[in-house]
């Protein structure tokens, strides 16, 4: 009796101990459809395999959720003076995975939440003509404690890194 009191003290200690932890865990998981509902901006830099910068870029964010799919018109505006729409239609699958589809997309994007990250992963065509210009983006989307959304990918082709990506969005009141 004396050992299954033991075990019922312990198992208690243990679930006070981590009811804290696993709040906190609960607090710090991101959202990717609360966070960019309404408007954000971005910006951001393209860089070659060592790490040179070879394009800046801008995006304007607005959001909308519509049930459990968020809608995402985003305007890219290229230091060279082009611009770019693309547009998210992207739906909460479960707690932590989502599909996505936009306009530049070849299939489906999957996405998955852990914590404070999101990991998205899709294939975009460069030239809707050409699909041998088709490449992989791999993201992954850190939400920092000051509220911006930090963004690293890479762009892959055949499997081999052709560009990476950094990105800082912020939510726009």
């Amino acid at each position: 009796m004396r050992t299954f009191a033991r075990i019922l003290y312990f198992a208690l200690l243990c679930t006070l101990l981590t009811a804290p932890a696993m709040a906190s865990a609960a607090e710090s998981q991101f959202h990717p459809e609360k966070f960019y509902s309404g408007h954000t901006r971005s910006t951001g830099v393209f860089r070659n395999t060592i790490g040179k910068p070879v394009q800046r870029f801008t995006t304007n964010c607005h959001g909308r959720m519509r049930g459990r799919t968020l809608y995402l018109d985003q305007l890219f505006r290229y230091d060279d003076g082009h611009t770019q729409a693309r547009h998210w239609q992207i739906r909460q699958v479960d707690a932590r995975h989502y599909i996505g589809r936009a306009n530049d997309v070849v299939g489906d994007a999957r996405g998955e939440v852990t914590g404070s990250s999101f990991h998205f992963v899709y294939m975009v065509a460069l030239s809707p003509t050409n699909p041998l210009l088709n490449v992989r983006l791999d993201q992954t989307m850190t939400l920092r404690k000051d509220g911006t959304l930090e963004n690293h990918a890479t762009i892959r082709k055949l499997g081999l890194p052709l560009s990476r990506i950094t990105e800082q969005f912020r939510r726009v009141e």
